[in-house]
């Protein structure tokens, strides 16, 4: 059984106006218990809409959203189960932060969940340290903080919540590549070490590539296709098509490819690259 799936799901803005327009249409998916899945899709096609239901932010038009098998809009329990069970870190989350301090802003969540007080500190102190934070910072203004500290604590916020499904909605957006690199190790490092379900919206097809194992495309608010990193990124032209495109590695390995070389063409992260160039040099793989 799927830990969350969606059957049938359409979502309309402006119903019963002449501005009406499905945001998603029709959409139905499944994800196990611990994937890492991608959503990837051009600006507009519908991935913010189709993740802010899948915590119950908001209600399907038509379609249902299950939750371990169970209708999360059964009733009003269900619906406050599914938003703690299934956490959504939107873009900028820092943007978010509003409390005294950041010990404050990430026991939030915890304590809307009528966690004891002891509880609620061994997740927040637990969090700090997924995402990197030192205890030092936990008595600080959360304004006081850099910007990459301020998104890391805003992640912590919902970490703390310990949630089944973790949600990232472009959690990586207006970050140097230091800092996008680091936001997504400790991403990929908290769902190893806690076997949670990890659900990432990006526009970066080098950072799906690179962490994902399953990736959903959404197009004009459908689901266009869905598959492993080879079976989608190996769809180049119409990738384009839906204004996307292949990472830059796969396009040097192209071209490579097309003046003669013996190489992989299927080549989508800097590792694969290196690790096909060492054997194209006779050398052996120590990556």
């Amino acid at each position: 059984m799927p830990i969350i799936s969606t059957s049938g799901l359409t979502h309309v803005y402006g119903e019963n106006t002449p501005f009406k327009v499905a945001a998603i249409n029709d959409i139905s998916i499944e994800i196990g218990k611990g994937e890492f899945v991608g959503i990837i899709g051009h600006t507009g096609s519908g991935k913010s809409t189709l993740i802010q239901h899948l915590n119950g932010i908001l209600k399907p038009s038509a379609g249902k959203v299950f939750l371990e098998g169970k209708d999360i809009w059964e009733n009003k329990k269900s619906v406050r189960q599914a938003r703690f069970k299934v956490g959504l870190c939107f873009q900028y989350p820092e943007y978010q932060l509003f409390e005294e301090s950041v010990y404050k802003d990430i026991a939030f969540g915890p304590k809307n969940m009528g966690l004891s007080e002891k509880e609620i500190d061994k997740r927040v102190v637990q969090a700090a340290e997924y995402v990197g934070l030192a205890a030092s910072l936990l008595e600080k203004s959360p304004f006081d903080l850099s910007g990459g500290e301020k998104r890391r604590a805003a992640i912590a916020g919902v970490m703390a919540m310990q949630p089944a499904v973790l949600i990232l909605d472009e959690p990586t957006a207006g970050l140097d590549p230091r800092g996008r690199d680091k936001i997504l190790n400790l991403i990929k490092d908290y769902r190893e070490s806690t076997g949670s379900t990890v659900v990432l919206v990006s526009h970066s097809m080098e950072d799906v590539a690179k962490y994902v194992q399953r990736v959903l495309v959404v197009r004009n608010s459908r689901l266009e296709m869905q598959g492993s990193i080879k079976d989608i990124y190996s769809k180049g032209e119409l990738l384009k098509d839906m204004g996307l495109d292949v990472p830059q590695i796969t396009k040097v390995f192209e071209i490579l490819q097309g003046k003669g070389l013996d190489v992989r063409g299927d080549i989508f992260t800097l590792e694969e690259g290196f690790n096909e160039l060492l054997k194209f040099f006779g050398k052996e793989v120590s990556v």
